[in-house]
């Protein structure tokens, strides 16, 4: 099994090591105040949080006394959206720049807490400072005492806005918008609360826009024994941003492929043979690294929900290192080698990028446990009769048969799991033209030739499945049917995914790569908009207008009418003209669709599979009758909403109201010049 060079099978390559501590379960999936102060974050990459960090180590202290305007900012995402790792960035620049201690709400010095100690907030002090300048809440969305009978995140956030208004402090808080809302939410008709200087504050960040920055300044009123006099409010919505619209995630890949952090591999023996360097030569690749970029955000609108940092990360340790569940006491790279040693093969290629990303609920490229993965299983077991111990191939399928095999509980569910968004995205979900299918089975060879991103692993795979099927061949008996059956469905899944991942292909790509550059055309502001953008704009309006009106279920309504009841309906060219459905961007935290927007202001959400269905709908790849109603039902009560809200009743003219008697008599009420004319 050797593939030649130095035979040095004791290298390891201990950044798979570091690589492990980001995945979900990992001691650094969660930035905690004990790696705050350490070192930098392992895949450390710039985004505009590092330039909000570096002013706020500037503006929160007091500078001794030269600064007498404090800061409040807020941070707000979801949970794994970088809140706490941007607070760590500043905690570690106020320790090391400013000289600042920062201290848990007990006093104890956050170098010195427990590993697992995540303390709700800290307090930082200036040197020579006995009382602290700023409060830091590094996560809103906890409590500083989970174990009391009423636990209430939202409370403990106005508890702390008040701490630190009567002080005078700056302040840091990070939050997940929820919290931020329920907390103005719950207290908005409290008068002891609402007239606070510091809940208007409140109130001003949850009504705020969405992209973020400074807003007022606010004066405390507690004179000279507050720390600063004044302050000014900011904030910062990271549950707004996709790591794939900027280059962030583009940048993760390429410091956790840089060839520095690889070298120790080049002098493994078992390298061409190594999923993990093979991975990472893939994604160093410009083509390669492009392809898993483009699935990722295909899963991503599919999904509605943007790719948070932590699934980033989690996702880069599982491709570039593997799963931790696979390794028990040992190195990734002695569990590599083991595999190699072995023959087993097929525990490799399951850890290439492309079955770790679309098929890793599959064992060894199997199919997911169910009857046909036990159809398989028997095939291939009677088959293993036929060819040699001393076979690769006999060894390899004894492996997939018999032995354990890698974890498919791989982390990222959402994403990766068995009936997660990437499984809903397979290519082999939907028919691939015949000339993919001639490349990568008929003749697979030749599409494998000096490819870059196909390694020694495939071109091991695909000998061994030949073998086998000429096992098959020497075999006389009537299981052979079943052999061929299970060694063809085993070998696509292989072949097929690496086509795929190589072409850059999934289900529906056409239309999820046009959803995704709407979603990025609407938010650019109406006046910085191309007459060209504005034109695609307006074709997605008209298209989504005839096609709302050629699927909905209720064959009695079309662009100019709708229904305001079961008795009653609104038509005319008025309900045409300002009925119309109108797209925008939504403004949901993390969301990653489109929104249909009517008049007084009601809207529905325009989700990328809508979007598919619409899109294959006009292309006439899609019987009327086969389209889902319930897709467009929460755009039909938005429309229904808009209509009733609206001032049809004082229109002179093109507004007529149908009302169906319960004995079918039909009267149409008609405004001609602001008069009514009543017939049947």
């Amino acid at each position: 099994m050797s593939q030649g060079g130095n035979e040095t099978p004791e290298v390891r390559n201990d950044f798979l090591l570091d690589l492990l501590t980001l995945q979900q379960d990992g001691k650094h999936a969660i930035s905690a105040p004990t790696n705050w102060t350490t070192q930098p974050p392992l895949l450390q990459v710039t985004t505009k949080v590092d330039d909000i960090v570096k002013d706020l180590v500037e503006s929160v202290l007091t500078n001794e006394g030269s600064n007498e305007v404090g800061r409040w900012f807020f941070f707000i995402g979801s949970p794994g959206n970088g809140k706490s790792a941007a607070v760590g960035d500043l905690c570690r620049r106020l320790i090391d720049i400013k000289g600042c201690t920062i201290a848990d709400q007990d006093g104890d010095n956050i170098e010195e807490l427990l590993p697992t100690a995540i303390p709700y907030a800290l307090d930082v002090y200036e040197p020579g400072k006995k009382y602290p300048s700023v409060l830091i809440v590094q996560d809103a969305s906890v409590v500083r005492n989970p174990y009391s009978p009423d636990v209430d995140p939202a409370r403990e956030l106005v508890q702390s806005l008040e701490l630190a208004w009567e002080k005078g402090l700056s302040l840091v808080l990070c939050t997940n918008r929820g919290v931020l809302e329920k907390a103005q939410r719950d207290n908005q008709t409290n008068r002891e609360i609402n007239s606070k200087p510091w809940f208007r504050i409140l109130t001003a960040v949850v009504g705020a826009d969405t992209q973020g920055g400074i807003g007022d300044e606010h004066t405390f009123s507690y004179g000279s024994r507050t720390v600063f006099r004044r302050v000014l409010i900011s904030h910062y919505p990271l549950d707004k941003r996709s790591l794939l619209e900027s280059d962030s995630l583009d940048q993760l890949l390429q410091r956790a492929t840089e060839p520095d952090r690889w070298t120790s591999c080049l002098e493994c023996s078992a390298r061409r043979m190594c999923p993990f360097k093979t991975n990472q030569e893939w994604l160093a690749n410009d083509l390669g690294r492009r392809q898993v970029l483009r699935l990722l955000r295909r899963a991503e609108v599919y999904s509605g929900q943007v790719i948070v940092f932590r699934e980033a990360l989690a996702i880069i340790s599982l491709i570039l290192a593997g799963c931790p569940s696979d390794y028990r006491s040992i190195h990734p790279c002695a569990w590599v080698q083991e595999k190699r040693s072995l023959g087993d093969v097929f525990s490799l290629a399951a850890r290439r990028i492309y079955m770790s990303l679309l098929a890793s609920s599959g064992p060894r490229g199997l199919d997911p446990p169910g009857p046909l993965q036990v159809r398989q299983r028997d095939a291939l077991r009677w088959l293993s009769r036929f060819v040699g111990a001393d076979d690769p191939a006999g060894a390899a399928l004894r492996h997939v048969v018999r032995s354990e095999a890698p974890s498919t509980d791989v982390g990222a569910n959402r994403l990766l799991g068995r009936h997660g968004v990437m499984a809903q995205l397979d290519a082999c979900r939907e028919a691939l033209p015949l000339e993919f299918y001639d490349r990568w089975d008929a003749d697979v060879m030749t599409s494998m030739h000096e490819n870059p991103l196909v390694s020694q692993i495939e071109h091991s795979c695909v000998g061994i499945w030949q073998g086998l099927e000429e096992a098959i061949e020497s075999a006389a008996s009537h299981e052979a049917a079943d052999a061929h059956w299970a060694l063809g469905r085993w070998s696509s899944n292989y072949l097929v995914h690496l086509g795929a991942s190589i072409e850059g292909l999934t289900s529906f790509s056409a239309e999820l790569d046009e959803f995704a550059e709407l979603l990025a055309l609407v938010r650019v502001p109406a006046e910085s908009r191309s007459i060209g953008d504005k034109r695609r704009i307006r074709s997605l309006d008209t298209r989504l207008e005839s096609l709302f009106f050629s699927v909905n279920g209720d064959t009695s309504t079309g662009p100019q009418s709708v229904r305001l009841s079961e008795a009653v309906l609104l038509e005319g060219q008025w309900v045409a003209d300002e009925l119309r459905p109108r797209i925008g961007a939504a403004n949901d935290s993390g969301s990653a669709s489109l929104m249909i927007r009517f008049q007084g202001n009601e809207t529905a959400t325009l989700t990328a599979p809508m979007f598919v269905w619409l899109t294959r709908r006009a292309a006439g790849r899609l019987d009327g009758r086969c389209f889902p109603p319930d897709l467009l039902a929460g755009a039909s009560d938005a429309r229904v909403r808009a209509a009733a809200k609206s001032k049809y009743a004082f229109q002179p003219n093109d507004v007529e109201l149908v009302v169906t008697t319960e004995h079918g008599t039909r009267y149409h009420l008609t405004r001609i010049d602001s008069e009514v004319d009543v017939t049947t």
